[in-house]
């Protein structure tokens, strides 16, 4: 009856797992399907079986990159006006129903389904914002897709996505994962380390910028730029030399401002120095 383990990146959020006691909801959002996919992965491992009634759109193959085993995935997309019944009879043989409902329930007969499920050892995971009874409510926010560059180039590579966890007790938690990341998976960010950072303008007016060159370990490198207009724009890179590119590109594109490095030595970390192609292009 133990709650069910969650990938590692969500550990914080739910430190007891998946309830087996009460349904898990997750409110509708931009990354939500793709955090019910990668909690859905423990319901496959060892031999287990999932079941998803009511989510038509459910990617079988990105389900599969999260962890799903597709080959013990039994999809129901359309259940009709008995979606309870349907979910009551796959709970005796699923470890993990995963759904959305598809008529309209009444407090009572929320209950009802959740005693049903809880009695048969299984995990009820609801993508509905209306479940109050719920034991935890996560919510997805600050979607943010990697790999276009500023120039229109790229691909869409990974994206990074904020979780936030409510539960009935206890306070509330929050976390930024990799969602999917470069593999398809769910991943931890990577801390970074600053490397290169660029300063130019005068603080409040509209040309005032800021750009950061970080290395951010296994996830490549990162350059954050602020300003001008209130850009705000952080780019993950594979290489070095692209994230040095889109900082030269911006002290090109404003060269007639008086650009300073404002890197302290102190910061610098001894490994993994880019070269000084940026430094040709600043403005003492």
């Amino acid at each position: 009856m133990g709650g069910l383990p969650v990938p590692g990146p969500l550990r914080s959020l739910l430190p007891g797992g998946l309830s087996r006691q009460r349904a898990t909801a997750i409110s509708g959002g931009i990354g939500s399907l793709s955090l019910a996919m990668s909690l859905a992965a423990a319901g496959t491992d060892h031999g287990g079986w999932v079941a998803v009634v009511g989510i038509p759109h459910w990617g079988v193959v990105a389900a599969q990159d999260l962890g799903v085993a597709a080959e013990r995935t039994a999809l129901v997309p359309e259940p009709g006006p008995r979606w309870a019944a349907v979910v009551s009879a796959l709970a005796d043989g699923m470890r993990m129903v995963v759904t959305r409902p598809t008529a309209p329930l009444t407090q009572r007969m929320r209950m009802r389904l959740q005693t049903r499920v809880r009695q048969a050892n299984c995990v009820l995971l609801v993508l509905d914002d209306q479940w109050s009874e719920a034991a935890v409510r996560l919510s997805t926010t600050g979607s943010r897709w990697h790999g276009i560059y500023p120039n229109g180039r790229g691909r869409l590579a990974r994206r990074e996505l904020t979780v936030h966890a409510a539960a009935r007790s206890g306070r509330p938690a929050i976390k930024t994962v990799w969602l999917p990341d470069g593999r398809g998976q769910i991943a931890e960010i990577a801390p970074t380390q600053l490397v290169q950072s660029w300063w130019s303008g005068t603080w409040g007016r509209w040309n005032q910028i800021r750009l950061k060159i970080e290395d951010a370990g296994p996830d490549g490198w990162v350059t954050d730029q602020q300003g001008p207009d209130s850009i705000d724009r952080r780019t993950y890179h594979r290489h070095d030399t692209q994230a040095l590119r889109q900082v030269q590109e911006v002290i090109a594109e404003f060269d007639y401002l008086p650009w300073r490095d404002s890197t302290s030595l102190s910061q610098r970390p001894a490994h993994r120095a880019p070269s000084a192609a940026a430094t040709a292009r600043a403005r003492p």
